[in-house]
């Protein structure tokens, strides 16, 4: 056979392969979309008895349908516009506890101005508001791309949300159970009255809980509703009761008056809004849409976490966003992923848009088939469902979180806990908002403001000194006292630095006259922080200290000026362009306000002279030097030229500047007489490092690389004794560098 044929056999049976492969695809989506469907049509039964509670009790099977339309459409669009591709998007439960709440307060505020008033059409207009609100406000954020804010959310404030929607949930849930309102000063006479309701549908969440918690089989949960609602009808066979009775004492959903379950309302109907009402309803909608938005994000994570795969949280917004704001023209609730469904769709190797879709095609099944199919659900499954799901974020956040968190981060969930349980979601999210910002900023003062703490014995500036200076800056430099500062300044870490900066100062063994502050780390600063900025000059000033500030932002040195930190031709306190020019001026006043040293000044025939030992072979040497008068702006090369030579300064002064990214400029050395330039580029053979200028007219004497060649070969002893002196200079340099490197360890 030739390979010709080989490949034309090889051929189809790659395509039956491929073939193959793309079918099990579509039944592994299948079976998937069959249990991940089947949970969101039961979640969406039991989210909408939660909501449409006695206030609505006759309109539940239209509340069933909003939450099965809402399945459908969100969950349509975010599996085609997901960056997660095997995703479950639905109305989800934390929503709906915030929903429950809007929709008793609606029909209390509304039968409060007419007690025979109709307050369902508001409450639809309400819920469909809500989900254009959150969906913009979704599409808003994955706009600008804030999906990271998640990050931010303190751990103890997330988890106070989550035990505040886990207690609603099994409030909702004995409402579910009794049909009646279960509102604290209620729960009494509501146990008295529905008891065995109550027990029984609290009994069947425990289990759950017990079950689902050590056992992770995904198709548990669908197979003990399915088994607990046989258990059902088989006690009630057993008891020789009929479905009619268990009808009338409450025990099933239904029945539902005999029509659809879409629409909810006709057009005529949104006559009836009262609009006051609804609008007094607007912090429940910034609670839904806080909420959602804080469990998108939180769910994407943990959606990242259960199956290791990136998501694009900015793309998820959006998605979620695009499908709330199409929903809402359908009267939806807001939905969104689904973390549960959709890890299970993962794990089950469904990793295909299509179980999304065929998910959200059995709600619309059940849209179609109409209430009968639901109204002989049994009260304690669906409230004992809720239960779960309340007795579940509760376990998570309390007792797990025990466990987990500091006393103080505990403490929080409990408050959020409260909060909500007595106050309301509303007034819960705006607490834990609160507590949010409270930690913030007390885990941020916890953050060192100061960088580095260091003597200016031990950090000097870039400028080369003569003996007689070194020895008096070794002696006196201790009166120099610099702090690096980094991070955002705000009043917590301004304190700090002010309580830092006091001890120094009154510190009997310091005898500070200089406070040198580093700004170059610091990425902002708060007006709240120049109280301690005002108190910290009032200390300088009395104890006869200098604040010297160095590379000030703009912005932060035109928040000292209008604070009056920093004041104009005043001695008190001073900026400086960097670190190092600051260092200079308090150095150049230390020497100037010390005793004249004993040493004499730097002379470069002098120091010849040591070199060489003696007048004769200096003179000798100096007959390979070629003379150059320098003015001052003079550049005695750029850096990137070719090395051919160094310099010897008898008088004036050099300095060393490097060029970062051809724009910033920043001083390396600054020499004086007796110093030699240029000898690293010469003796490595490697291009200038820097560029030279004479920043004070100078005498310099050139020695060129032929010159040097030469002097090697005719005076090797001068040679030698040369580069011992080099040597010794380069030394000198690595000790005076290694100094501020030091500090930084101590």
């Amino acid at each position: 056979m030739t390979q010709q044929e080989a490949g034309d056999v090889a051929e189809p049976v790659r395509e039956e392969q491929r073939g193959s492969a793309k079918r099990l695809k579509l039944v592994q989506a299948a079976l998937a979309a069959a249990v991940s469907g089947t949970l969101v049509v039961t979640f969406d039964i039991s989210l909408a008895a939660l909501v449409f509670t006695h206030d609505f009790a006759d309109r539940l099977s239209k509340g069933i349908g909003i939450f099965l339309v809402s399945s459908v459409i969100v969950g349509v669009i975010v599996a085609l516009l997901s960056s997660f591709r095997p995703v479950i998007a639905a109305p989800q439960e934390d929503a709906a506890v915030i929903f429950a709440s809007m929709a008793s307060a609606i029909a209390a505020g509304v039968h409060k101005v007419d007690p025979n008033a109709d307050a369902f059409p508001t409450v639809i207009v309400a819920i469909a508001l809500t989900s254009v609100v959150a969906g913009g406000f979704f599409l808003l954020l994955g706009i600008l791309r804030l999906g990271v804010l998640v990050r931010f959310i303190p751990y103890p404030v997330a988890g106070g949300f989550l035990a505040g929607a886990g207690w609603l949930l099994v409030q909702g849930s004995l409402s579910v159970m009794s049909g009646k309102p279960a509102t604290l000063p209620m729960l009494p006479e509501l146990f008295a009255s529905s008891l065995d309701k109550v027990l029984t549908g609290l009994l069947f969440g425990l289990l759950l809980v017990a079950l689902l918690r050590r056992y992770t089989n995904l198709l548990l949960l669908p197979i003990l509703l399915v088994g607990s609602t046989g258990v059902f009808y088989l006690i009630l066979t057993l008891a020789n009761s009929s479905v009619a009775q268990a009808f009338s004492e409450g025990w099933l959903l239904g029945p539902f008056p005999r029509e659809g379950l879409w629409p909810p309302v006709q057009v005529s109907d949104l006559q009836k809004v009262n609009w006051p009402v609804l609008f007094d309803s607007g912090g429940n909608m910034v609670a839904v849409t806080v909420m959602a938005a804080i469990t998108v994000l939180l769910s994407a994570s943990g959606v990242e976490l259960a199956t290791e795969q990136e998501i694009d949280l900015d793309r998820e917004l959006r998605a979620t966003g695009v499908a709330n704001i199409v929903g809402s023209m359908f009267g939806c609730v807001v939905g969104y992923m689904s973390m549960p469904e959709s890890s299970m769709n993962f794990k089950t190797g469904a990793n295909t848009r299509l179980a999304g879709l065929f998910a959200a095609s059995v709600s619309a099944l059940v849209l179609i088939i109409g209430a009968d199919a639901i109204s002989y659900y049994p009260r304690p499954v669906l409230g004992g469902l809720i239960a779960y799901l309340g007795f579940h974020f509760l376990i998570n956040t309390l007792y797990e979180g025990y466990f987990r968190l500091r006393r103080t981060e505990y403490l929080v969930v409990v408050v959020i806990l409260l909060v909500v349980a007595v106050w309301g979601f509303l007034l819960g999210v705006a607490v834990g908002l609160g507590v949010s910002l409270i930690l913030f900023a007390l885990s941020y003062s916890r953050i060192e403001v100061i960088r580095n703490a260091i003597s200016g014995v031990h950090l000097r500036s870039n400028v080369a000194r003569s003996d007689g200076e070194e020895m008096t800056l070794m002696e006196r430099a201790k009166q120099l006292y610099i702090l690096q500062l980094q991070g955002y300044v705000f009043f917590g870490t301004a304190y700090n630095l002010l309580t830092s900066a006091q001890q120094r100062i009154q510190s009997t063994d310091a005898e500070i006259r200089y406070l040198l502050l580093d700004f170059r780390h610091v990425n902002g600063l708060d007006s709240s922080a120049i109280a301690s900025f005002l108190r910290l000059r009032r200390l300088a000033k009395a104890n006869g200290v200098r604040l010297i500030l160095t590379e000030v932002p703009a912005d932060i040195r035109n928040h000292l000026e209008r604070g009056e930190v920093v004041i104009e031709n005043d001695d008190v306190c001073r900026i400086y362009p960097d670190l190092d020019r600051g260092l200079e001026a308090c150095e150049n006043e230390i020497i100037q306000e010390a005793p004249p040293s004993m040493l004499p000044p730097p002379m470069l025939f002098y120091d010849l002279q040591d070199v060489f030992n003696g007048r004769e072979d200096m003179l000798r040497f100096l007959g390979y030097l070629e003379r150059v008068e320098a003015p001052a702006g003079f550049d005695l090369f750029r850096q990137g030229d070719v090395s051919k030579d160094l310099y010897l300064i008898e008088s004036g002064e050099l300095t060393a500047w490097l060029e970062i990214d051809g724009k910033k400029i920043k001083r390396l050395r600054t020499m004086g007489p007796g110093s030699v330039v240029g000898e690293s580029g010469l003796y490595m053979g490697e291009k200038r490092s820097a560029t030279v200028t004479a920043s004070r007219q100078a005498t310099l004497y050139r020695l060129s690389e032929e010159a040097l060649r030469r002097l090697t070969d005719e005076a090797p002893e001068l040679a030698a004794a040369f580069h011992h002196f080099v040597v010794t200079l380069l030394a000198r340099r690595i000790v005076h560098s290694t100094g501020p490197v030091k500090s930084l360890f101590n």
